[in-house]
């Protein structure tokens, strides 16, 4: 069924695409095109791609393709992230990285400078930690960890910073994640976030039945707004695919 919906989805963009000689066949094309791209979109929801093996796929390209996500869709919002990092990694930081893939938010910490006490990256896909192991695996200081936050269970800790990196929407309780890691904190400690969240432009509204393909769920700002110790918000990408970058510092943290 995934191959037959790509595949319907594939030929209803190039119909759309097409140009034909005559405007009587230009629209003939369009609609049979919207016609295909809708029914193909039906079948990949219906038929949705797990996590574990969307990254077992994309892990040998993630690297490559990642500038694109965070320099040209995302970029104010990287870049928030990014600031949000350098403010609160303080010198001696004990820092977990919540889905860590290949090692993004270890890498923007060493970049920036981030004085690390330690750093722990959990994730569940093997070959996205294999490959964050074979970049980051000579640090001392650093571990990388298979663990499925659906689980429920993190590492004891306790952390002055817990990251994640486009990672929670793929989570069907994102907020008990959240809460789980606020009791990893020290006291002073924060939770820096970076995810995709929902909205009702038409783009966004259009894309849902894809991102629910690729198991992702755009979180609602009913939902993140009230996580424990949400004290800065900014959302990013009001015309298109909006991200969110939280701040929360959960006063419960022991």
């Amino acid at each position: 069924m995934r191959l037959l919906g790509a595949g319907l989805l594939a030929d209803g963009v190039r119909r759309i695409a097409r140009r034909s000689a005559t405007r009587r066949a230009l629209g003939a094309s369009i609609v049979l095109g919207v016609i295909e791209f809708g029914a193909g979109l039906n079948m990949l929801e219906r038929a949705p791609i797990s996590p574990r093996t969307l990254y077992r796929v994309v892990a040998p390209v993630y690297d490559p393709i990642m500038p694109l996500w965070r320099d040209w869709l995302h970029r104010d919002a990287t870049r928030a992230f990014d600031d949000a990092l350098r403010t609160w990694c303080r010198p001696g930081s004990h820092v977990l990285d919540l889905a860590c893939g290949t090692g993004a938010v270890l890498e923007c910490l060493l970049a920036i400078g981030a004085p690390l006490a330690s750093y722990t990256g959990v994730d569940q896909s093997a070959p996205m930690l294999d490959r964050a192991r074979a970049k980051f695996g000579a640090m001392p200081n650093a571990a990388f960890e298979p663990l499925d936050l659906r689980s429920g269970s993190l590492p004891a800790g306790p952390y002055d910073l817990i990251a994640s990196a486009w990672a929670l929407e793929h989570l069907p309780d994102p907020g008990q994640v959240i809460a789980s890691a606020a009791e990893r904190l020290r006291p002073g400690g924060v939770l820096v976030l970076l995810f995709e969240a929902d909205g009702n432009s038409w783009r966004e509204r259009s894309l849902r039945r894809v991102w629910r393909f690729l198991a992702v769920r755009l979180i609602p700002a009913r939902e993140y707004a009230a996580w424990p110790g949400a004290t800065s918000i900014q959302r990013f990408g009001a015309a298109g695919p909006s991200a969110v970058v939280l701040i929360a510092a959960p006063t419960t943290s022991t």
